[in-house]
């Protein structure tokens, strides 16, 4: 979101409505600490019907995503220009854009290569020269002929899912003939431009899913990288010195960040449960050459992992969720703020209060927790599991570090315990009111007690489950 006093020619290239001006006003106010957290209260933190979609924020489909309003709130009212911004479970890197157009430096990190990709080709500038060079590239490549063992190799890697049966092998060669032209840019060391035609191509591989026909696969790509770049051009007229953004593919369980060099941490971890980013994206990283089977194994959350004892999939949560306060807490500067953001969800018929979890937790990690900010959410935007429908309310975790945390991300010992602890006090809110998480037909109240069987089963496992894979 761009500032309304900034330098001449930010304003005009976005019409604001009176509730965003409003908005924007607030943020360019200077606070102290304490100020700046009453600030909060005035905010409508629904903004609904505010513009969630400009710059490079619009690159990219990708589920479960936040507002940019959500950063760009703590980003202006915690920090200032130079300072760095963290976001360690990033996704398509909406924190890390807000940081790059207000003059943060800005660390993402995420375990999704494709997310990584994504969060790249969003806070890179490139010159619009090279950029002609892409199309050339293009109109080059259009009267080539397709490489038919690679055909080959597609249909044969497709999953078999209906979905699969829109590639058609006249799809397949027209989408190969794209890629070979981003693997030549590539061996031609041409990586911005390579990163940011996969993009495109990615995108369009989405829109072929979502919308379960192929049409002009060749008019969507242009279409789309048309579209990127028109609002690279932009990025680059209003960025002049871009801060340093860094996008790391890797564990929020570990990681790869300084201790004590961050500023503010923004963040909305995965939910237990409600998504399988991997499913969503399989078909993305096919043609990106992404092994989404070894990124099923590693995700966090995943609906996929302890099908038969989904309280177990619950307590390997909370031991990732814990695991990553800790990383969080040793990287964040004391005083400073990590903002949570996270909705509830359900297992076997029981309601999954997210956020009363990540609470619990982060007062054993030496965070104090300043305030809990729920918000109602576009039904439309959250994607979710069947099983739990769709996510209406998420809730905003505001929590300051106040000490060093003593033990390490590693330390197994601790997060069994801390677990144990949240386990075992959800078995008693199941065994008090079972079923708080039903939607739709009620189970049978034989079904809701099996379920304190399954936590007792979960809660003796903890130990075992909760380990990091070597």
């Amino acid at each position: 979101m761009i500032r309304l006093n900034g330098e001449t020619g930010r304003n005009h290239l976005f019409e604001w409505k009176e509730k965003e001006k409003e908005y924007l006003k607030l943020l360019d106010q200077k606070y102290s600490f304490s100020e700046a957290l009453k600030a909060l209260d005035e905010i409508d933190w629904d903004f609904k019907n505010f513009n969630t979609q400009y710059l490079s924020h619009k690159f990219h489909p990708y589920p479960a995503r936040f507002i940019p309003q959500i950063p760009l709130t703590f980003i202006k009212l915690f920090t200032e220009e130079g300072d760095t911004v963290l976001d360690p479970f990033c996704g398509c890197g909406t924190t890390l854009v807000e940081a790059l157009l207000n003059s943060r430096n800005a660390v993402g990190n995420d375990l999704n290569p494709l997310a990584v990709l994504i969060s790249k080709v969003k806070t890179t500038l490139i010159p619009e020269e090279k950029l002609h060079y892409l199309h050339r590239k293009l109109q080059e490549r259009k009267k080539g002929d397709p490489d038919s063992a690679k055909i080959a190799r597609v249909l044969k890697n497709l999953p078999n899912r209906k979905i699969s049966k829109i590639f058609d092998e006249t799809t397949i060669e027209k989408l190969e003939l794209l890629r070979e032209v981003l693997l030549e840019l590539r061996i031609e060391g041409e990586n911005e431009l390579c990163d940011l035609g996969s993009v495109a191509l990615s995108a369009t591989v989405w829109s072929l899913v979502e919308n379960r026909s192929t049409g002009d696969v060749e008019e969507q790509f242009l279409k789309k990288l048309r579209l990127m770049e028109s609002e690279l051009k932009k990025m680059a007229a209003l960025i002049k010195h871009p801060p340093r953004v860094e996008v790391l593919n890797d564990d929020a369980r570990k990681l790869a960040v300084a201790s004590g060099s961050v500023d503010l941490i923004v963040t909305s971890p995965p939910y237990v449960n409600a998504f399988d980013y991997y499913r969503s994206h399989m078909y993305n990283m096919i043609w990106l050459d992404m092994d989404f089977g070894a990124f099923k194994k590693q995700e966090i959350g995943g609906h996929s992992q302890f099908v038969n004892n989904r309280f177990r999939l619950l307590s390997r949560y909370l031991g990732d969720m814990l695991r990553a306060l800790i990383e969080m807490n040793r990287v964040l500067k004391k005083g400073h703020l990590c903002v949570i953001v996270i909705g509830n969800s359900s297992l076997e018929y029981e309601a999954i209060e997210s956020h009363k979890f990540f609470a619990a937790m982060a007062a054993c990690t030496g965070f104090k927790n300043l305030k809990t900010i729920p918000r109602s959410i576009d039904k439309t935007r959250k994607y979710t599991s069947s099983e739990i429908g769709k996510i209406e309310d998420e809730y905003l975790i505001l929590l300051q570090k106040t000490a060093e945390v003593e033990v390490s991300a590693s330390d197994d010992d601790f997060v069994t315990t801390v677990v144990e602890q949240q386990m075992h006090s959800f078995r008693e809110k199941v065994k008090e009111k079972p079923g708080t998480g039903v939607r739709g037909k009620k189970p049978s109240e034989e079904r809701l007690k099996k379920n304190i069987e399954k936590l007792d089963e979960a809660i003796a496992k903890i130990a075992e489950d909760i380990r990091l894979e070597k």
